[in-house]
């Protein structure tokens, strides 16, 4: 290996290393413990050469992070492997050093930058005769008695080794054994600036068709582009956003969702000889967009997911483009989850669906349509954002960040395919055969801004600046107001982190795997955390960083808030199919009676004297805590899970939606008089939190775009 020369055979050559307090033997793969109050069998460590090879490299670098790709370039010598075997080695290595990864004094873990060796270190030149070596003398004596017969056994043993490959030459080379395809070559398709996203490929007419914008307050266009020629056309223009983009099978028309504002529309375009349209039509319209399209065999019907009502969970539809007739295909139960993807085979004899249940599950499920009846049903254990059939309808692929699976629908079986050298954001389409067109993901998709309230009109100072490369989300402020608390997840490893603005960051958390947190909240005097991990209610204490569950992953929440003594904890749970304001005491680990119906969020003022609760409906009341049934409403806000409110002193903070642009308001408890202010254009997602003083507050934004479309070859 690339790693092995540069580590041991040169400047490691003819040098004792101590690391702490081990010595290192490189040659034998071994630690010697110096302390003296252990016994000799726990003195000598063992370690396989893999992670010797960790050690070796992190002492080289010593006092400079190294990143996973640095390890992969450099110890795994650029071999494709996940990042959860990355830190399988660095935990073996930790747990040789006797190492506490919550309290390291030897490998310090910092997301976005990498492991870094705290340890001391000292590499001393090696004297003649002094070399390291904790063997016995009498082990020292038997070697020098076979000295001599050294060479005949080497070329004994070198004679075995080279029958025994042979062998297993012959054996792969009549019974070769299945492995995971590699990518043999990676080809652009798209090389614009911006973002492009949601595409597909017509294999005859060798186009490529997609959405793309050039930056985040711009709006998604589509575009069409010949790979034979090269020609690019843009195909719409205006103030809405275009997805979902699908090729009929003869390659006339396109299929597409367009967002204007809240409304939703499903567009066709004709496409003339010349790759211009001659004409559009829109068949349905609604209020609810799930990014997802797929023609059925004869180019009549189209297939998408569908959400009827608000608190309905997304569900499959067919539309027929002729007669406008809408069919319900899929019937979930999951709310307000449901089935978010659907894809047709190409012989159009299956849909595959994905599913997305309560507890942070999703649900690969194959359908056969002539029947209507379930042919698999499978659990995954990770949530991919969507799915391509193969050409043959054998089955489909699916992406979970480098790795692309591919579940046979006929052997029921999901395996790992291929894995590539860079995380996808989607699948999107067969471009041949042993080919897709895939999106490359970008590390750094969100970012938290700290921007000026645009009520104040006095100059605000030292604004936060988060220059980190992964992605960030649910901020908080802590006690010290310099400091802020998110959930930040790099290269697929999501972690609850502080940060300050001194740019030193503090993980909370170590998970090793993919979790989906949200709903962060801080409370100053506790000095504890709030939220919600996989569906369940959490508390995590920011001293100890021990997390305790309050719910289970059955149980469908919501919008938890602290009290103002930091006692208890409100939240919204389902029952009989709406949603109840809960009040949980935390000394008591008793959650009260449900106070009041068909509430959706809560929280206490300042002073502890007034619970504001925001009904199903948007409408926001006051009432005493002791009589929460007593409310008079005071403001109207809008039900949705990508805004929220805050309450001060004097005033109620909420932002509202109309499409992709949201506006800041706020509300005199008092006088009831409102202001309004522009927040974001073309986001996603405007939930905020406010600064103690009221002079700023935190929020996300999707980062610059920049991303492009690639055809992989296995």
């Amino acid at each position: 290996m690339k790693g092995n020369s540069v580590s041991k055979e040169v400047w490691l050559e003819d040098k004792q290393v101590t690391v702490g307090q081990f010595q290192v033997d490189f040659k034998k793969t071994r630690l010697y413990n110096n302390d003296t109050s252990i016994d000799n069998e726990s003195k000598v460590i063992k370690l396989e050469p893999l992670t010797m090879e960790l050690l070796c490299y992190l002492i080289k670098r010593h006092g400079h992070y190294v990143s996973q790709k640095e390890l992969l370039d450099n110890v795994w010598d650029g071999r494709i492997v996940s990042d959860n075997a990355i830190r399988r080695v660095v935990k073996k290595l930790r747990d040789a050093l006797g190492d506490d990864v919550k309290s390291p004094t030897y490998i310090k873990t910092v997301p976005s930058k990498g492991y870094l060796l705290i340890a001391e270190v000292s590499v001393e030149v090696v004297t003649q005769g002094h070399s390291l070596d904790h063997t016995s003398e009498q082990s020292e004596l038997s070697s020098n008695k076979n000295i001599n017969k050294k060479p005949k056994k080497t070329l004994k043993h070198l004679f075995f080794i080279l029958i025994i490959a042979l062998i297993c030459f012959a054996i792969y080379s009549f019974f070769p054994f299945k492995t995971e395809l590699m990518v043999k070559q990676v080809q652009a398709v798209t090389t614009m600036s911006g973002e492009e996203d949601w595409a597909d490929y017509h294999q005859q007419s060798d186009m490529v068709v997609y959405s793309h914008r050039k930056d985040t307050s711009g709006v998604f266009d589509l575009y069409i582009k010949s790979l034979s020629t090269n020609v690019t056309k843009r195909l719409t223009a205006g103030e809405a956003n275009n997805y979902s983009a699908q090729f009929s099978k003869d390659g006339k028309k396109i299929a597409l969702q367009r967002q204007k504002g809240n409304q939703a529309e499903l567009v066709i375009l004709y496409l003339n000889d010349t790759m211009d349209v001659s004409r559009e039509e829109v068949i349905y319209q609604y209020d609810t967009l799930q990014p997802n399209l797929s023609w059925s065999p004869d180019d009549n019907a189209l297939y998408f997911s569908l959400k009827k009502q608000s608190d309905y969970p997304n569900t499959i539809f067919k539309i027929d483009i002729n007669t406008k007739r809408l069919t319900q295909v899929t019937y979930p139960d999951f709310n307000p989850h449901g089935d978010y993807f659907s894809a047709l085979s190409p012989n159009g004899e299956h849909l595959g669906v994905l599913r997305y249940s309560s507890y942070q599950r999703a649900h690969l499920i194959i359908l056969e349509l002539e029947s209507g009846k379930v042919q698999s049903n499978t659990v995954l254990d990770f949530i991919p954002w969507n799915m391509v059939w193969d050409e043959s309808s054998s089955g489909v692929y699916l992406s979970n960040g480098n790795n692309i699976h591919f579940f046979d629908s006929n052997k029921d079986h999901l395996e790992l395919h291929t894995q590539t050298k860079f995380d996808l954001y989607s699948i999107y389409s067969t471009c041949g055969k042993n080919c897709l067109l895939v999106g490359k993901e970008e590390k750094n998709a969100r970012d938290i801004i700290e921007i000026k309230n645009p009520f104040i009109t006095e100059k605000t100072y030292n604004l936060f600046e988060f220059s980190l490369a992964g992605k960030e989300g649910h901020p908080d402020y802590l006690a010290d107001p310099s400091q802020v608390v998110f959930r930040y997840e790099y290269e697929n490893k999501p972690q609850i982190v502080t940060y300050s603005t001194t740019g030193e960051m503090e993980p909370l958390t170590e998970f090793t795997q993919h979790h989906n947190i949200s709903n962060l909240e801080y409370h100053h005097k506790s000095q504890s955390l709030l939220g919600i991990l996989d569906n369940q209610l959490f508390t995590l204490d920011i001293k100890s960083r021990k997390i305790r569950y309050l719910t289970t992953q059955l149980e469908v929440i919501k919008n938890p808030s602290w009290s103002n003594d930091g006692r208890s904890i409100y939240f919204s749970r389902k029952e009989s199919n709406q949603f109840w304001l809960i009040r949980h005491d935390l000394y008591n680990n008793q959650s009260e009676q449900a106070l009041l119906p068909k509430v959706i969020s809560a929280k206490e003022d300042a002073l502890g004297e007034n619970l504001y609760y925001q009904h199903a409906d948007g409408q926001l009341f006051r009432a005493p805590i002791s009589k929460p049934q007593n409310g008079t409403p005071i403001a109207k806000l809008q039900p949705a899970s990508n805004i929220s409110w805050h309450i001060t002193s004097q005033y109620v903070y909420y932002s509202i939606a109309n499409g992709y642009q949201y506006d800041l308001v706020r509300t005199d408890l008092e006088s009831g008089e409102t202001e309004r202010a522009p927040l974001l254009k073309h986001a996603l997602y405007a939930k905020f939190q406010l600064h103690p003083n009221e002079q700023k507050l935190l929020l996300l934004q999707r980062a610059a775009p920049s991303s492009d479309l690639y055809n992989i070859y296995f």
